[in-house]
C-alpha cells in the first residue's frame, strides 16, 4: 500500500471517507454535535411481532385494522435543543413555561375539575345536606344498633363513584399535564382534544406504574416507621418527615416514569426501568427535580387544607353552619369540588414540568404525542369526547345517589 501510495494518494481527496458516515445521519448535521446525537434515546415503543428499527417510530398501536405504520421519526426541534441539563437552569425553565399564558393549563384544568365535579361533587352534596339539615347530628347520636336511615345508604352508594372519579381525575391530570408540557417543551403545542386522546391512551400504563411506586413507597414508609418506633417512639412530626424522606428517596429512580409513559410510548414495568438507568446518568439533576416535585406537592397540599380549614372557621364565625339552606349546600360542595379539580391539574403541572423537560433533554424522544396529533379526539355531540361511556355510568350513578339521598332524607 505504501509503494504506490505517493502520487496516487495526493488527488485523492482526505475527506472522501467520512462522507458516507455524514449522509447517513442527517438530522445530526442540523443539531449541534454534543446533544445531537443522544445514546439514552429509549427504543420504540413494544410491539406484537418483530419489533421496527431504532430509527423509526410506531404512530397509534396495533388494532383491528392492521399494526401501525413505520415513521421515519423527525429530528429533535430547535426548542429540545435548547433545554439545558443544569438543575437550577432547568427548573427555571420549566416554571417559566407554566406562568406563560398560553401554556394550555387553563381549558385543561375545567376538563378535570369536570371529572370529578360529576363523580365527587353528588357524594360532598349529599353529605353536606345531611349536615346542613340536621339529619348527620342524629345519625352521630344514635346508638351502635341502630338501623342506618335510607340516605346514609345512599352516601355509602355515592362514595363508590366518587373513589373512582378520585383516582381517575388524578391519574388523568399527571398524564394530561405531562402531555400538554412535553408539547410545549418540543415547540409543538398540543390541542385540548389531541392532550387528551394521549392522556387516554396512557391511562392505564400510568396508573399501573403510579399503583407499583405507591405499593414500594408505602412498604418502605412502614417498616421504617416501625423501627423509628420502637427505638424512640412513633410521633406526627417523625412520621410526616419519613413519608417525605420516602418520596424522596423511593421517587427519585422513577422520576421519569410517567414522561417515559406519555412520551416515550413504554409500557408501565418498562418505564420504570428506562426511568432508572435515565436517573443514574444525571443523578444530581434526577434528585432536584425530585426534591422540586415532592416539595411543590406538599406545599399544594398545605394550601388546599389551610383554604378549607379557612372556609370552615367563616362559616361557623358567621353562624351559618346552624343554619344553612340544604339546596346552598349542594351548590357550594359542587363550585369547591369544580375549584378542587382545577387545582389537581395545576398541582400536577407543577410537580411535572421539570421531569418532562428533563426527560426531553436527555432523550430528545417526544414520539408518543403523534398519537394525539394523527387521532384526536372528536364528536358530532355536546358531550364528546369529555364524556365516555364509562364516565357517564359512573357519573349517572353518583347523581342517582345525589338525588334520592336528599329525598329520602328528614329535611325539616
Amino acid at each position: 500500500m505504501t509503494d504506490a501510495g505517493g502520487p496516487p494518494e495526493r488527488p485523492t481527496p482526505a475527506p472522501e471517507p467520512t462522507a458516507p458516515a455524514e449522509s447517513t445521519s442527517p438530522s445530526s448535521a442540523e443539531a449541534p454535535p454534543p446533544r445531537a446525537a443522544s445514546p439514552l434515546r429509549p427504543p420504540p415503543p413494544p410491539a406484537f411481532g418483530p419489533p421496527p428499527p431504532p430509527a423509526f417510530l410506531r404512530v397509534g398501536g396495533s388494532g383491528p385494522e392492521g399494526p401501525a405504520t413505520p415513521v421515519p421519526q423527525p429530528p429533535p426541534t430547535a426548542e429540545v435543543l435548547a433545554i439545558p441539563l443544569g438543575p437550577r437552569r432547568l427548573v427555571g425553565m420549566s416554571l417559566d413555561l407554566l406562568t406563560r399564558p398560553d401554556a394550555g393549563l387553563r381549558s385543561a384544568s375545567f376538563y378535570i375539575g369536570l371529572i370529578l365535579l360529576v363523580t365527587v361533587a353528588p357524594a360532598v352534596a349529599l353529605f353536606g345536606s345531611a349536615v346542613a339539615s340536621g339529619a348527620a347530628d342524629a345519625l352521630a347520636g344514635a346508638g351502635p344498633g341502630t338501623p342506618l336511615p335510607a340516605w346514609a345508604w345512599w352516601l355509602l352508594l355515592a362514595l363508590a363513584p366518587a373513589s373512582l372519579g378520585f383516582i381517575a381525575g388524578g391519574v388523568e391530570a399527571r398524564a394530561l399535564a405531562t402531555a400538554i408540557i412535553g408539547g410545549r417543551a418540543e415547540g409543538r403545542p398540543l390541542r385540548l382534544r389531541e392532550s387528551i386522546a394521549v392522556s387516554r391512551a396512557r391511562f392505564w400504563p400510568v396508573l399501573a406504574a403510579e399503583v407499583l411506586v405507591g405499593a414500594l413507597s408505602l412498604a418502605v414508609e412502614f417498616v421504617l416507621n416501625g423501627l423509628l418506633g420502637a427505638a424512640i417512639g412513633g410521633t406526627d412530626v417523625l412520621g410526616y418527615g419519613v413519608s417525605v424522606l420516602v418520596g424522596i428517596v423511593v421517587g427519585m429512580p422513577f422520576i421519569y416514569a410517567t414522561p417515559g409513559i406519555v412520551l416515550g410510548e413504554a409500557g408501565a414495568v418498562e418505564a420504570l426501568r428506562r426511568s432508572v438507568r435515565l436517573a443514574r446518568t444525571r443523578v444530581r439533576l434526577a434528585f432536584a427535580v425530585t426534591l422540586f416535585s415532592v416539595l411543590s406537592g406538599l406545599v399544594v397540599q398545605f394550601g388546599l387544607g389551610l383554604a378549607v380549614d379557612t372556609v370552615s372557621r367563616v362559616v361557623s364565625g358567621a353562624g351559618l353552619a346552624d343554619h344553612f339552606p340544604p339546596a346552598l349546600a349542594v351548590l357550594l360542595a359542587a363550585a369547591l369540588v369544580f375549584a378542587y379539580g382545577t387545582l389537581v391539574l395545576l398541582a400536577e403541572a407543577i410537580a411535572a414540568a421539570p421531569a418532562v423537560h428533563a426527560f426531553v433533554a436527555l432523550t430528545h424522544y417526544t414520539g408518543g404525542l403523534e398519537l394525539g396529533r394523527r387521532r384526536p379526539l372528536g364528536g358530532r355531540r355536546a358531550w364528546e369526547p369529555w364524556f365516555t361511556p364509562g364516565l357517564a355510568a359512573v357519573a349517572a350513578l353518583a347523581l342517582a345517589s345525589l338525588v334520592i339521598g336528599v329525598l329520602a332524607m328528614p329535611l325539616g
